[in-house]
């Protein structure tokens, strides 16, 4: 549904640094800064899936905030955060044309209880359907009928559709998580965004979750120090640790690294720990 945009590049990173202001936000003169991502660069297909990995404080999801737009400093001139470029469809994100790029994004955050927050499952996934197509101006926002059948489909789609009046503070941990996928999935974006998406999952709710989303046709970006999710899920990753890509590659290959892994803060995927993989 997202906008239409003739580029073979579903996403471009292009020498794209990022900092925080640190300290003293109220006072100009004394603005002291925290380097989070420094220099990164790689493109992403369309239709491709990549996983970004690294260890806590690496800046993963401060990249992917970054891509979806959603990093209120990126836009802050005071704060200059200028250094590099991302394109999203071959058009650079500015403040000018963020709304209209984020029509082609999903974010699913890490923690669900961040995206939820209506009275019913029913109504959070409705919620970013009726803005979009109040947004785009679309007659089907006011057919009761068309955004029924949508909200529906897409709950069955994560097998939440027994869930739909159920208020979401009381669902499951794992419900949460596919109500959450069910927001961003509602409006059928391009790009779909999620951070750190395996996290707090018991067994069946995180095989179930990751099943789900490797059967969904969309360029993706997950980010996760979860390796044996990295190597279920994509052929390719990045690596990234103090802020700066260390490898951009295949994901089987690097995985069975140990050596390159721990001195980046990672360690092997749990299938391969017992073997002779080093």
């Amino acid at each position: 549904m997202g906008k239409e945009y003739a580029c073979d590049n579903a996403i471009k990173v292009e020498n794209f640094s990022f900092k925080y202001v640190k300290s003293d936000r109220q006072n100009q003169n004394r603005l002291t800064y925290k380097d989070v991502l420094k220099n990164i660069n790689f493109e992403v297909a369309s239709d491709e899936r990549i996983s970004i990995i690294g260890p806590n404080g690496a800046g993963k999801s401060t990249l992917l905030l970054n891509i979806a737009g959603l990093m209120d400093e990126y836009f802050d001139a005071k704060i200059k955060n200028d250094s590099g470029k991302i394109f999203i469809y071959g058009k650079q994100i500015n403040s000018k044309n963020i709304y209209d790029i984020r029509e082609n994004i999903g974010f699913v955050f890490q923690n669900p209880d961040d995206q939820l927050f209506s009275t019913s499952v029913f109504e959070d996934v409705a919620f970013g359907l009726i803005n979009f197509l109040a947004k785009n101006k679309d007659s089907r926002v006011n057919d009761k009928k068309y955004i029924e059948d949508t909200v529906n489909l897409t709950l069955e789609m994560v097998n939440l559709k027994n869930k739909q009046e159920e208020i979401p503070h009381f669902l499951s941990y794992g419900e949460k998580k596919l109500a959450a996928l069910a927001t961003a999935l509602s409006y059928d974006p391009k790009i779909l965004i999620l951070d750190e998406p395996s996290s707090n999952l018991d067994p069946k709710n995180r095989n179930n979750f990751i099943r789900l989303i490797k059967s969904l046709r969309k360029t993706m970006l997950i980010a996760t120090h979860d390796m044996d999710l990295a190597y279920e899920f994509s052929e390719r990753c990045i690596i990234l640790n103090e802020g700066k890509v260390v490898y951009d590659g295949k994901t089987k290959d690097v995985l069975k690294n140990r050596s390159f892994l721990v001195k980046n803060g990672l360690d092997l995927p749990l299938a391969f720990k017992n073997s002779e993989i080093v």
